[in-house]
């Protein structure tokens, strides 16, 4: 009787539920695999996508353009242009032109971060010039142009000379009073595309520039290196072939530590110290056996070091952007003096000194 009335209850449970009447079937769609976008000199939004086709099995390339008011807009123009539905959801990196980065992103990106079907783990990149540039190359080096993007992304944060973002991770740091974020940056040189370094940003608008081997140093000061970070550093100018002028090592367990000196309004210290073991990979010299000539290289390697950090903080405090999150800290444990601050113009003044501790701990398989 009992397992009667439960067969009862499950029936009707089941004639209670509803099926699945808001599918999105893939065969019915365009599935696009890279998008950029761009300003048009009157200030509308020009959209290049590329679609992935199979012909004869064969992965292919379709690229589609369309111009909008907005990315709604230039969607609606992309979805007429195309049979099926344009369907971005599979999407793997957004490129947003310079002039377009330089503007307001958070007004670009808005649909992406309300429409359930986007793809919020895509990568975010900016390209010098017109990004549509980019996606028009189709393919490079025999690669299709998405995947070379992809790969040469990925690769280059596990080397530690990008960080790792994409558009989830810097929604929030766009309404961050206290930090601000940096992406990768292409550009074309000599018909090829290239890794150039990254993009700085300053809230949400793109406001200067980094090469590979200054975002490499910035990476590791802010504790973010990859599985490895390699550098080369000139410790010698007399030699007559020049390649025996450099030394190349990876950064071994590097830590940083950041300190507050001084939070007084207009004399505010901060220091970077960071202590780290190198790993030669390269040095025509050799000499490695001898301790004395392994302090001198750790000396002259740590006073590059340090030369180069406080050149690419330059950089960073003209661009405006903190990137090491010190308006972060002030307003987790320093909060009376940041009510008393415009960071705005503060920031770009601060003292930020950078400490850097190099000890060479391996020579590699050659003693």
């Amino acid at each position: 009787m009992k397992s009667r009335k439960i067969l009862i209850l499950l029936m009707v449970m089941l004639l209670c539920l509803t099926g699945c009447w808001d599918q999105r079937l893939l065969k019915n769609g365009r599935l696009v695999f890279s998008s950029a976008f761009d300003l048009t000199p009157d200030k509308n939004i020009h959209a290049t996508a590329i679609i992935r086709d199979f012909k004869d099995g064969v992965p292919t390339n379709t690229m589609v353009e369309a111009n909008g008011r907005t990315i709604r807009d230039v969607r609606m123009h992309m979805d007429r242009k195309v049979s099926g539905s344009f369907e971005p959801s599979k999407n793997r990196v957004f490129l947003l032109g310079e002039s377009l980065a330089k503007k307001d992103v958070y007004d670009f990106l808005d649909i992406f971060y309300r429409d359930p079907n986007s793809s919020i783990s895509s990568k975010l990149a900016v390209s010098e010039g017109e990004a549509g540039d980019v996606l028009k190359m189709i393919s490079q080096k025999n690669i299709l142009i998405s995947e070379y993007i992809i790969e040469t992304i990925s690769s280059a944060e596990s080397f530690t000379g990008i960080p790792k973002v994409n558009l989830q991770s810097v929604c929030t740091i766009m309404f961050d009073e206290g930090k601000d974020f940096f992406v990768p940056l292409f550009k074309i040189d000599n018909e090829e595309l290239v890794l150039s370094g990254t993009a700085l940003f300053h809230k949400r608008s793109m406001s200067g520039k980094l090469s590979i081997p200054e975002s490499t140093l910035l990476l590791v000061l802010m504790n973010q290196k990859g599985k490895i970070a390699r550098y080369v550093t000139k410790v010698d100018k007399g030699n007559k072939v020049k390649i025996e002028n450099y030394i190349t090592y990876n950064l071994v367990n590097p830590k940083t530590k950041m300190k507050i000196l001084s939070s007084t309004p207009g004399n505010i210290q901060v220091e970077l110290t960071l202590k780290t073991e190198a790993a030669i990979v390269e040095f025509p010299q050799d000499e490695l056996a001898d301790k004395q000539k392994i302090k001198e290289l750790d000396e002259k390697i740590s006073a590059h070091l340090m030369s180069d950090a406080e050149k690419m903080i330059k950089k960073i405090q003209e661009a405006n952007a903190d990137l090491f999150g010190i308006g972060r800290e002030f307003i987790a444990f320093h909060h009376k003096e940041w009510e008393q601050m415009d960071w705005e113009k503060e920031y770009p003044i601060i003292t930020i000194k950078p400490k850097i501790e190099l000890d060479i701990v391996g020579n590699g398989i050659i003693n």
